[in-house]
């Protein structure tokens, strides 16, 4: 390892807090205003005010939600027990929702882990990479004989989010500004997913839920037509089908069919 190399290491041992000799501040040199601890300390603090900056932007919704001590010690703590590994910041706040499960006091306030899932959800969904979505015009002209053995892909960016209680309304409420509605039991399952470069967000009913879950598993139209059995009339499913199909094309949810 030539010295530039070695020194970079050393320098990140410390910032990373890996750096049990201290080697880095043995080669920086004391100055009459600043010791060498004293003047690494800079660039320690420095690299934690850009993780909490990262986290922040990330979850700007639960800041707002949790107020800025309590999220102060939350981003203390996830720092502390997820270190960033990536090069890149955008994936450094990926485990915010495993931590508030496991963390006192968030844990026991299960709207916090369902905030910061909707949070992270439209960062996935704003980030998926593009696809050609499927139109209406090559859904027409799909032969009679296909459908029997059609299959859906569906965009990166369409997510599933089970919430046990009213947490997309206090996030809807945080998004305006507004004083979020007080926590209750409110079980819902959302959709967000990105249209037209925009993340969009819905909540869905008992039947396209166990539709779309469906389609997503197995990625066959005729299993979702069987699921969609435990909700309609053997008359009604195929219809209902169909019309689930093409609202999912209209919103740019699939990228292929075959």
């Amino acid at each position: 390892m030539n010295k530039l190399r070695k020194l970079q290491h050393e320098f990140q041992n410390y910032l990373l807090g890996d750096d049990s000799e201290q080697l880095i501040i043995k080669r920086v040199k004391s100055t009459p205003q600043r010791t060498a601890e004293q003047r690494m300390l800079f660039y320690s603090n420095a690299y934690i005010l850009r993780l909490k900056e990262a986290l922040s932007s990330d979850y700007e919704r639960l800041h707002s939600y949790l107020g800025d001590e309590l999220f102060d010690t939350l981003m203390l703590q996830y720092i502390k027990h997820y270190p960033s590994k990536h090069p890149s910041l955008r994936y450094f706040g990926q485990y915010m929702v495993q931590l508030v499960k496991q963390l006192e006091p968030f844990k026991s306030l299960v709207e916090v882990a369902e905030i910061a899932s909707i949070e992270q959800a439209f960062a996935n969904s704003f980030d998926a990479a593009d696809c050609h979505c499927v139109t209406q015009q090559q859904l027409a002209q799909l032969a009679p004989e296909a459908w029997a053995t059609l299959s859906l892909k569906f965009h990166d960016s369409v997510q599933l989010l089970p919430q046990r209680y009213n947490s997309f309304q206090i996030w809807q409420a945080l998004d305006k500004a507004q004083a979020p509605p007080q926590k209750m039991p409110d079980e819902c399952t959302w959709l967000i997913w990105r249209h037209n470069l925009v993340s969009h967000y819905r909540a869905l009913e008992k039947a396209e839920l166990s539709a779309l879950i469906t389609a997503k598993t197995t990625g066959s139209f005729a299993s979702v037509c069987e699921a969609l059995l435990e909700h309609f009339s053997e008359e009604e499913t195929p219809m209902r089908a169909v019309g689930y199909l093409q609202q999912w094309i209209n919103e740019q949810m699939v990228c292929e069919i075959n």
